[in-house]
């Protein structure tokens, strides 16, 4: 018999020694448990990411957060609604736009409500009412901080008000406080814009839903808990501010769970519109929505053939004359207190140039992150693939696809030959979406080289701009650009368009959107037609003499073929010609242009001031310092009275209306998914992702500790047992 000692050295040598027991098959048991619950846990905190959404507006029924009930078929409705009629009226290169958002509180509570909402990125919102029953409150701009304290106090004594602040140039927010039960009440806005003019054709486009902003950066610690905390009293967003995104929380509206029926809309819009063109028009069509057209001499009404829709993909109009009356310049001015102000628009000749268009190098950026699910990644790969045919044999391309990481094709651009061609097809239909969006790497890599002589270099990029740090690309954009040339390319029902256009400003390139996979090949044919013509350069406006301008752009950009520059100007006198010079295809071209008698329009001035906005903006590109850039906003923003990163609209109704002894519920109004998109709501950076890998990691550890506390020990038990028992 062995005795004790000999027993303990041969329960160490199960360990010491493997080779002299069964420890390896229990060793390697243990490696397949770990693994395979790491896996697990790994899954389901992926499905928890795509679901989370969903998961956190349902646990919040009851909260008095969301205020959902159920309708039955998985369907829930939030007690507080939004409805929402807009009428577009257009004259000339304007158009007068009112938004009506309707708030009905259908539960028994006081209810606040906070609503984030896209607007056009060029609008300027030039007016704010409230409307409770027959009683109408005028808003007022004032500056933002002082707007949000005035909107609080009221909030807190009961009084009825209405805040709308800008988050974003295309992104806005509704808070209003104090709607009683059963009650309703409406917040109305006024912006004017102007007219997109391109290749022909005139168009406008009203964004309906937002798609959620990828969010990087590491979460700040010292946070407001009324606008950072995601589902507390007054949050609006999912997302908490971050060094990168500090103000993630009010850009990342929630989304709804339920998606549209015909019995059950989502956000309804009604939306009706006037366009008077003085023109006869070739035709006037509505891309994404079926709308009813009658036609009275030159004038045109229009509205949406179902009466309402569910606020799920962008509203796009668009308008041709015909062929005898397409515009080649036109002024429009207007006089406010003693000041005039004009904006004009000058179409350059098309000149037949394809014997003159040099090689170019192509760079294709692809966004495959977890926005672009659904309809817009296969959007996105069939206009990368029909980019890719269009490359002539002298070209050079590269491909460089981006979600949490970026990769690239080549190393670098390589012949466009039909081997690399089909090599590069291959690669773009295994392209599948996921992940965060982590643009900056991507455009660092397409920016970081330069063209070899004798080639144009343009880089293409493809995303939806579903992204929180557009300040830092635009910054990247303005350092590295160099000789190289962006154009964007917005995919989806309700890409970002505020990044697409303004990385394309910086980028001296243009904004394309296609919305739908029909109007892909004729839109990408159209740009490529752009890329592939010469740009109009050194242009000049020689304004007349002796007057005094303060125009916008400061510097006017190269346009390409069918592109109209237009220009927003405060001057001293419009008495006069001004002309137009320029050069294409080597050739000196001058247009002139007569200022006296030209029509008076309502609204110049206002977006005289927008445009004056803007650039004072993009100076914190260049690097500015944002006191003096946010100090001379202030000074144009309160006397045009428009809202802007710096000021707001307030109206409050003197009167209280909430009793001091009743509460009040703060609720995130939903947006509607936009149309076609995935199923990922949220949009998570890398290093938010922490807590849940510290879970995993934390799990896999205790499960380890287990494994060595509990399980080896009734293991070598069991082996001194059976050794035993083989003794006696």
């Amino acid at each position: 018999m062995r005795n004790e000692r000999d027993l303990f050295t041969e329960k160490n040598d199960h360990f010491a020694n493997p080779s002299s027991s069964r420890w390896p098959r229990y060793a390697m048991m243990i490696v397949a448990v770990l693994l395979g619950s790491f896996l697990w846990l790994s899954a389901q905190a992926s499905e928890l990411a795509s679901t989370s959404e969903t998961a956190s507006t349902l646990d919040n029924i009851n909260s008095g957060e969301m205020l959902l009930k159920p309708i039955g078929g998985g369907q829930f409705i939030p007690a507080l609604t939004q409805k929402s009629t807009v009428h577009i009226k257009v004259s000339g290169m304007l158009a007068h736009v009112s938004v009506s958002q309707r708030f009905q509180n259908q539960s028994a509570q006081w209810v606040e409500g906070n609503y984030v909402f896209p607007l056009p990125d060029k609008a300027a919102v030039n007016r704010m009412r409230m409307v409770i029953g027959e009683r109408v409150i005028e808003g007022e701009i004032k500056e933002k901080s002082e707007a949000k304290k005035i909107y609080h106090e009221a909030k807190a004594v009961g009084k009825k008000a209405s805040l709308v602040t800008q988050q974003r140039p295309n992104m806005f927010t509704s808070k209003v406080a104090n709607i009683g039960p059963n009650e309703i009440i409406t917040v109305q806005l006024e912006y004017i814009e102007t007219i997109a003019y391109d290749q022909g054709e005139f168009s406008l486009r009203f964004p309906m839903t937002i798609t959620p902003r990828y969010i990087p950066g590491t979460p700040l610690q010292d946070q407001d808990a009324e606008n950072s905390a995601p589902l507390v009293s007054g949050a609006s967003g999912w997302a908490v501010n971050t060094d990168q995104v500090p103000d993630a929380n009010e850009i990342t509206p929630f989304l709804n769970p339920n998606l549209p029926t015909p019995q059950q809309l989502i956000n309804p819009i009604t939306i009706t519109a006037e366009l008077d063109m003085g023109m006869p028009l070739q035709a006037v069509e509505s891309a994404y929505h079926n709308i009813v057209l009658v036609r009275k001499d030159n004038r045109y009404q229009l509205r949406l053939a179902a009466g309402q829709v569910s606020m799920t993909q962008d509203f796009s109009l668009t308008w041709s004359p015909q062929p005898c009356n397409a515009p080649r310049a036109a002024v429009f001015s207007e006089q406010v207190e003693g000041e005039n102000y004009a904006l004009l628009m000058m179409v350059p000749p098309n000149k037949s140039t394809s014997a003159e268009a040099l090689p170019k190098e192509a760079i294709y950026i692809i966004d495959t992150s977890g926005s672009m699910d659904g309809v817009s990644i296969k959007q996105a790969r069939q206009s990368l693939l029909y980019a890719l045919d269009q490359l002539n044999p002298q070209d050079r391309f590269n491909v460089i696809s981006f979600s949490s990481d970026t990769h690239m094709l080549y190393n670098s651009a390589v012949p466009a030959s039909t081997k690399n061609i089909d090599y590069a097809r291959r690669y773009v239909n295994g392209l599948n979406s996921g992940g965060g969006t982590e643009m900056l790497p991507a455009l660092k890599a397409a920016l970081r080289d330069e063209a070899e002589q004798g080639f144009v270099r343009q880089v293409m990029f493809i995303t939806d701009g579903a992204v929180g740090n557009e300040t830092a690309l635009f910054e990247e954009i303005h350092r590295q650009l160099g000789d190289s040339r962006l154009f964007t390319v917005g995919i989806g029902s309700a890409p970002n368009s505020h990044f697409m256009r303004k990385a394309a400003q910086f980028g001296r390139g243009s904004f394309t959107h296609i919305g739908k996979v029909s109007e892909l090949q004729e839109k990408m044919t159209a740009l490529i037609s752009k890329l592939d013509s010469p740009v109009v350069t050194d242009i000049q406006i020689n304004w007349p003499n002796g007057a005094k301008v303060e125009s916008y752009p400061n510097r006017i950009p190269d346009l390409y073929k069918g592109e109209p520059l237009q220009v927003a100007v405060k001057i001293s006198d419009l008495n006069g010609a001004l002309s137009l010079s320029g050069k294409t295809a080597g050739q000196h071209w001058q247009q002139e242009l007569q200022l006296n008698g030209v029509q008076n329009h309502s609204g110049v001035a206002t977006l005289w001031a927008r445009e004056k906005i803007a650039n004072l903006l993009d100076e914190k590109t260049t690097g500015r310092p944002e006191t003096e850039v946010r100090e001379a906003v202030l000074d144009v923003a309160l006397t045009h009275q428009l809202v802007t990163p710096y000021t707001s609209f307030i109206a409050v109704e003197q009167k209280i209306s909430r009793p001091a002894v009743e509460g009040l519920e703060a609720e995130n109004l939903l947006n509607a998914r936009a149309k076609g998109q995935g199923g990922q709501a949220y949009a998570y950076p890398q290093t938010a992702t922490s807590a849940q890998l510290s879970i995993l990691w934390g799990t896999l550890l205790m499960l380890m500790a287990w494994i060595f506390k509990v399980w080896a020990p009734l293991v070598i038990r069991n082996e001194q047992r059976s050794s035993l028992g083989g003794a006696k």
